[in-house]
């Protein structure tokens, strides 16, 4: 019974898609193995998945449809924060993920379009900003990395869990 069980979790850790890491420019493109679903079925669910994974926040808008790729366009707050001399800094971006659908995968695409501070005040700064010419986060921006990139992948497999059970 337990090894049933073992392998039913180890099996469900494997199949998730794989992680995105931030760098200097956003987050490179990954793919994803999923079985084999039409096109038009994919595009049909992550419609829905834009709706309920965004209800909470303004919206989804889904755009750029063709035969097999569309972009979701959102917001998500509390995307990311750091530490600065013991204050805790929280931001709301406002994001984009263009998905590319193939027979048994599908490639995404996650861009940070704005950032914006407590109070939804548009900022300056985009991703690169906080990084130096070196590609290392600047000082001053603990925990940026690290929170960033599990919004951007708690994303991801909120989509991937959504395709894979309403196929």
């Amino acid at each position: 019974m337990y090894r049933l069980i073992f392998l039913f979790l180890s099996a469900a850790a494997l199949a998730q898609p794989p992680k995105m890491e931030l760098n200097p420019n956003g987050f490179d493109a990954i793919d994803v193995s999923i079985p084999a679903t039409p096109n038009e079925k994919l595009i049909e669910i992550t419609k829905a998945w834009a709706t309920k994974a965004n209800q909470r926040e303004k919206g989804a808008d889904v755009t750029d449809v063709t035969a097999n790729s569309l972009t979701v366009s959102a917001y998500k707050r509390d995307a990311f924060f750091y530490r600065d001399r013991g204050e805790t800094h929280s931001h709301r971006i406002r994001y984009s993920m263009k998905i590319t659908f193939y027979e048994n995968r599908y490639t995404v695409a996650f861009t940070v379009n704005d950032i914006y501070m407590d109070g939804d005040k548009l900022v300056t700064y985009k991703l690169p900003d906080y990084f130096t010419s070196e590609g290392k986060l600047k000082e001053g921006y603990t925990d940026l990395e690290q929170s960033l990139e599990r919004t951007v992948n708690d994303l991801v497999t909120s989509h991937y869990n959504f395709i894979i059970n309403f196929r």
